[in-house]
């Protein structure tokens, strides 16, 4: 059998819920990592001479998750800060490039962008804020706007002569979408999905010589977001984007869970049969009855119990119909094999006749 590791990153998929249902929120294909860390808090009870340990209990569980992705997204934005690019909003910074006459003046062409007011900028009234420098120059100044009528002009605070200058500006952009962060930032809470893939070395545990051998899968139906989103530039690598959280706590089915679900891990092996768990099979009594269709059940070899269906079951000849259920009262060995053919276990059956 081969030994088994975890390699290489996960997929993450993100979901919103919006009034009962689930939206997509992003999926991460490139990340560069992505962690969990399981932990909880255990308390010592001493007592005695010396306070030797006594009892342990633990209290405390967490689940603290982070993704970094080599890609900008939007919506891990929109996710982390509770924030929203809105379409309805187009405007943007734009670089121009005017020819201003000797007297340091450039009237806008109808296809010029208009320049637009700064707004709830603090201790500063609404005003159009324009500045460039000459072209090939590194000598930036302020830029008057002024309008008259229908003319529009752009004038030099410091008129270096008549030529082509940059000029920047806030204007009208369809090509913009803003997303306004304010201080009450409320991040997302998201159902999560985590996907890493598990691989399989040799019978011997060669590593080296892994191969492809199935996945592991985090599920996280309550993900909640820490608010924070860092930006770190740098000028000879990409920047990627973070995101990070806890799972919170959600409610389970399980009524001895006490606190509810944090997540859920599920792995599947490419190569694994579920009957390989199964050490005897036993049949439930009360459905051995002829015409009644038969139930069994596997123990596996942890003590739990899981439902076999029939299909997977090997009856003797006549002993029961097409569809399974039980033709004459006798007492059968029923066998239920594994993907090679070979017996795991047998059981003895004894049918009745119907009342």
């Amino acid at each position: 059998m081969a030994k088994r590791f975890l390699g290489s990153v996960g997929k993450a998929e993100a979901f919103r819920v919006v009034g009962g249902n689930l939206e997509l929120a992003f999926v991460s294909k490139t990340l560069t990592d992505s962690g969990l860390n399981i932990q909880t808090t255990k308390e010592d009870i001493r007592g005695g001479q010396g306070a030797p340990i006594q009892f342990s209990f633990y209290h405390d569980p967490s689940v603290e998750i982070t993704l970094t992705d080599i890609l900008w997204k939007p919506e891990y934005l929109e996710a982390q800060l509770g924030a929203n690019f809105k379409s309805g909003i187009h405007e943007g910074y734009v670089t121009k490039t005017y020819t201003f006459d000797k007297d340091g003046k450039y009237e806008l062409k109808n296809n010029d962008p208009e320049p637009k007011a700064l707004k709830d900028l603090n201790c500063v009234k609404d005003t159009v804020l324009a500045w460039g420098a000459k072209k090939g120059s590194d000598d930036w100044q302020i830029i008057n706007y002024t309008t008259e009528g229908n003319t529009k002009t752009l004038t030099l605070t410091d008129n270096q002569g008549a030529g082509e200058y940059c000029v920047r500006y806030l204007a009208d952009d369809s090509r913009a979408f803003v997303a306004e962060i304010s201080t009450q930032i409320i991040p997302q809470e998201l159902f999560l999905i985590i996907t890493a893939p598990i691989f399989a070395g040799d019978a011997c545990g060669g590593a080296s010589k892994g191969k492809a051998a199935g996945h592991i899968t985090f599920e996280v139906p309550r993900f909640q977001l820490n608010g924070a989103q860092e930006f770190q530039m740098n000028m000879s690598s990409n920047q990627t984007m973070s995101l990070s959280g806890i799972a919170l706590a959600s409610e389970s089915a399980d009524c001895d869970a006490v606190g509810g679900k944090l997540l859920r891990i599920i792995e599947v092996v490419e190569d694994r049969d579920w009957r390989d768990e199964i050490e005897h099979i036993t049949s439930d009594e009360e459905y051995n009855v002829v015409g009644l269709t038969p139930v069994f059940y596997g123990i596996n070899k942890d003590g739990t119990i899981q439902k076999i269906e029939n299909k997977y079951l090997t009856f003797p000849t006549g002993s029961v119909t097409d569809d399974y259920a039980w033709k004459t009262a006798d007492t059968y060995t029923i066998t239920l094999k594994d993907k090679d053919n070979k017996d795991i276990d047998t059981t003895l059956v004894t049918v009745a006749a119907a009342a």
